[in-house]
């Protein structure tokens, strides 16, 4: 079989979101594929444990330049790449289509160009991001279980191929509960909370990360992890009975969760509603153009997670009443098996895969 080259590429500089997309396609890839990521971040050496080939190039942050002048290094950086790896078809994950990115085809006139392009935009912004999307074959969006709460850009749009919600991995792909807590360093007897928020140190007692340990913790027989991101610097040492881990992907690992505290970005909110965890949402509002309250609250709205506003004393303590209580967490659990969807992951690979075919020509 004649083999086709795919090249993914994703932005970011510290996050991981874009970048476990499209390891999700593709890793549900044909053999007649050979991929090749290239990432702007830091955590693109994580493909090579899915046998995926890489190449790194540094955001601007990481750069510490200007936005134009990284513009200008980007496309030329990109340009080589792509005139060293001559793809068939270029997949980007990310909010806006670089202008070098754009134009790869004046690198290699018969690319195919993808967008995968994550809905639930803030309101009011992206509408220059959108002008862009005639420039591509193919425009995949990763589906939204909050959709009915979405009031961006994108909603209600007709120029994307529709997908189920992203996931890399399938229900089946997680470990049995004691394998997962064997991971986690944890009795899988006992509950267990996982708290993933990403920001604050895990030992100041002020940060939203300090707050919300130190009441779960007041919970006698909770077992309390903590994740540290693969790509920070390690937090200093862990209040007591705390466990911290740096494992990826963590969601291989939920059947050893029985309640979360996570941030309501697109990754971890499907993938721990996706794979029934109750957990307490907490909007993350630095985050650019993604719409994290409007999932908080949808997942309030529908019973499958909590919406915390903020985990000031309340907040926490909200938690750990509704959270806590296991009859309060079953109730979520009936909740959340009926809002489940397929991973779209797969159908999303096969729609890139068909630009490949002879008959969808340049």
């Amino acid at each position: 079989m004649n083999t086709r080259d795919v090249m993914y590429v994703s932005s970011n500089g510290l996050g991981m979101g874009h970048l476990t997309r499209l390891m999700a396609m593709a890793r549900r890839r044909t053999s007649r594929v050979r991929p090749y990521v290239v990432s702007m971040s830091r955590a693109v050496p994580l493909v090579a444990d899915e046998g995926l080939d890489f190449e790194y190039l540094p955001s601007r942050d990481d750069l510490g330049i200007g936005s134009r002048r990284w513009r200008l290094v980007f496309a030329q950086r990109f340009a080589q790449v792509l005139r060293r790896e001559r793809p068939d078809v270029v997949v980007f994950d990310g909010v806006y289509p670089y202008d070098g990115l754009l134009a790869a085809r004046t690198v290699l006139p018969r690319v195919r160009l993808v967008w995968s392009r994550r809905a639930m935009w803030l309101p009011g912004l992206g509408r220059r991001q959108l002008a862009t999307s005639s420039a591509f074959d193919l425009v995949v969006e990763p589906g939204e279980l909050a959709a009915s709460f979405d009031q961006g850009a994108t909603a209600g749009r007709t120029d994307a191929v529709r997908v189920g919600p992203v996931t890399l991995l399938d229900d089946e792909d997680l470990v049995s509960r004691a394998q997962a807590a064997a991971a986690l360093g944890v009795d899988p007897d006992r509950p267990t909370a996982l708290v993933t928020l990403g920001v604050g140190r895990i030992n100041d007692v002020e940060s939203d990360v300090g707050r919300v340990v130190r009441g779960l913790t007041s919970v006698p027989g909770l077992q309390v992890v903590v994740t540290r991101p693969s790509i920070a610097a390690a937090d200093g040492a862990l209040p007591p009975g705390v466990r911290g881990v740096s494992l990826y992907p963590v969601s291989r690992y939920l059947r050893a969760v029985d309640l979360a505290v996570a941030a309501a970005g697109y990754n971890s909110f499907h993938e721990l509603v996706g794979h029934g965890v109750p957990t307490a949402f907490v909007a993350n509002t630095a985050t650019g153009m993604d719409d994290q309250a409007a999932r908080a609250r949808w997942a309030q709205a529908a019973g499958v997670g909590l919406d915390v506003g903020a985990l000031d004393g309340a907040g926490v303590q909200r938690v750990v009443d509704e959270l806590a209580d296991p009859a309060g967490r079953a109730q979520m659990a009936a909740a959340l098996a009926a809002v489940h969807q397929p991973n779209g992951a797969g159908v999303a690979q096969s729609a890139i895969e068909g630009l490949l075919d002879p008959a969808a020509g340049p």
